[in-house]
């Protein structure tokens, strides 16, 4: 089979040319995601949390049981805005301390004494050993009173929420190990 000059041209063209429309289309496709990452970041993971709200400085009527309130965490401010509209500002530098799981629960006796956990009704179901991702934030009002929040974070998102609270406030986040044995008192004696 015999090439004209003319197809032998073609083929030579095809073939000397590279690839450089598919690299040009790959690199155009890899700046347009650069570009568009950090306007859809923010709103895809986003900083807030549909939490349960326990207890703490708010009083509401909502259900307990209600997962329709809103935790936002932001490097100025830690808000929660609860279904029937209330809202609690607090910056994350008043934060005195954060505890989870177990630990959270503790805090909330010490809450009743200080008034601080209004509806001490919500605390019953608290001391169970079931698994239930709880958070309690402290902090001090600018009058120099104690407040406090006590949420039930999602299964899904708790560590999430546990990573900003920490990286907003700068507060390790107290925690107690399931299967963790007390500490003995050490008296200064020390036997071998």
């Amino acid at each position: 089979m015999k090439l004209t000059s003319c197809a032998k041209q073609r083929v030579e063209l095809l073939f000397a040319r590279p690839m450089v429309p598919t690299s040009r289309y790959i690199i155009a496709a890899l700046c347009l995601l650069l570009v568009t990452q950090p306007i859809v970041l923010p709103q895809a993971t986003g900083n807030s949390f549909n939490v349960r709200y326990l207890g703490g400085s708010l009083e509401t009527k909502t259900d307990k049981d209600e997962w329709t309130h809103n935790l936002i965490i932001l490097s100025d401010e830690i808000r929660i805005e609860l279904k029937d509209g209330q809202k609690l500002s607090v910056d994350p530098k008043s934060v005195t301390s954060i505890s989870y799981g177990r630990e959270a629960t503790r805090h909330v006796a010490r809450w009743v004494t200080l008034g601080i956990l209004v509806s001490p009704i919500a605390a019953f179901g608290l001391f169970n050993e079931n698994v239930q991702h709880y958070v309690s934030i402290e902090y001090e009002t600018a009058e120099g009173k104690k407040g406090g929040l006590l949420i039930q974070a999602h299964k899904d998102n708790y560590r999430n929420l546990l990573a900003l609270l920490r990286g907003a406030t700068g507060k390790e986040i107290e925690t107690e190990k399931k299967n963790q044995k007390p500490k003995k008192p050490s008296n200064g004696n020390t036997e071998q």
